[in-house]
């Protein structure tokens, strides 16, 4: 590949010079970003990196979940930090997802609203009444956030209705959807380019000279007004002072199930676990608890435990007596952190950042770019 040096004036000024935004990051938060920055500056000269042919992160390597959280997980969340963010945190991820399906529009996604699960197994039992004595209280904050009376609710039939095996019961969030994350990104690119703004593919932004606004990267020095970084898990190889720790998940799809009678999207295990249909199969991840030191990693490779584990699980809980195959098997980096709720800010007067999503990129993802276009 030619570097940046080498390209003859024509290419040089028409791509990389006089830029005035510069994403890192073809992803959600990148296109959000670009798309709402080309609607506040219709002239501007946008230009995206990414070193990928397609997003390398977890946009288009996530489970497709429209979520903002279940009972099980916000309890525990509920012990562990301030109500008020907690609640601040599930606000952010609702408005984003009713903003994202505004934008991107439900077909084009291929959303459905068929409900979610948090499951509850019998060593669990004492979760299960802790979660009933919650009910009431967190539906008051939903409430509050989303007009709906009763977003969680005991759902005791349920394991029975969706042949789930070993479940003591379950709690139904009723909000919860699910989309085509491919058909997501497609639409989104679309959109960039109906926008005008250049994404250039297969170039990786090695560091940032964050005083003089330049980006170092695999094929030469780029220089913008403005950087936004939008690479989520990868956020501390170039901005290493921020608070966002890589956290690989692992996920399967299994081959198609005849008369499969699962639909929705399931949590289980304080959302370490996550599974739902897409058609008639299965799609599974989760188990990163199992080796939280080993899963806090930038590769994107699958390993045996885990692999083994949700092969396990999908055989004694999830679809008992099948027969199928695994056709699919893949991981994603999340960006985690201290806090749930996702950093938005300004480095400094050239450079700003918008990252840690915390596993619920496609409900925060939208919100964080557009907000990042208005303070950059």
């Amino acid at each position: 590949m030619l570097n940046i040096e080498q390209l003859s004036f024509w290419e040089r000024k028409e791509f990389f010079e006089e830029i005035d935004f510069l994403i890192i990051g073809a992803g959600i938060v990148g296109c959000s970003t670009a798309f709402h920055l080309r609607k506040k500056y219709p002239s501007a000269r946008i230009l995206m990196l990414e070193r990928g042919f397609l997003p390398c992160g977890a946009s288009t390597k996530n489970a497709g979940f429209a979520s903002f959280g279940g009972p099980v997980e916000l309890l525990d969340d509920l012990k562990k930090q301030d109500a008020s963010l907690v609640w601040d945190t599930v606000q952010a991820r609702y408005e984003g997802l009713v903003y994202l399906r505004e934008l991107i529009g439900d077909k084009a996604m291929d959303f459905q609203q068929n409900g979610g699960w948090d499951l509850i197994t019998p060593d669990q039992k004492g979760g299960a009444e802790e979660v009933c004595d919650g009910l009431s209280a967190m539906n008051q904050e939903l409430f509050r956030i989303t007009g709906e009376k009763e977003v969680f609710s005991e759902d005791v039939s349920a394991a029975g209705r969706f042949g789930l095996s070993g479940i003591e019961t379950c709690f139904t969030i009723n909000l919860e959807g699910q989309i085509d994350t491919g058909k997501m990104m497609k639409r989104y690119h679309q959109l960039i380019v109906e926008a005008g703004i250049q994404i250039m593919y297969g170039i990786t932004v090695e560091s940032i000279d964050e005083q003089q606004g330049i980006v170092h990267t695999s094929i030469g020095a780029v220089s913008a007004s403005k950087i936004a970084v939008t690479v989520n898990g990868f956020t501390r190889q170039l901005l290493a002072d921020e608070d966002v720790v890589p956290a690989r998940a692992q996920v399967l799809v299994t081959s198609p199930i005849p008369d499969l009678s699962l639909k929705g999207t399931f949590h289980y295990d304080f959302g370490y676990y996550y599974f739902r249909n897409f058609e008639n199969r299965i799609l599974l991840g989760g188990a990163r608890n199992l080796d939280i030191a080993g899963e806090t990693t930038y590769e994107m490779t699958i390993t045996p435990m885990i692999q083994d584990r949700l092969q396990q699980l999908l055989a004694e809980m999830i679809i008992p007596g099948k027969s199928y195959a695994i056709d699919y098997q893949w991981s994603g980096i999340m960006g985690m952190g201290a806090s749930k709720y996702p950093i938005i800010k300004r480095v400094n007067d050239k450079v700003a950042v918008g990252a840690r999503l915390g596993g619920i990129g496609v409900a925060l993802g939208t919100n964080v770019g557009k907000k990042l276009a208005e303070l950059i």
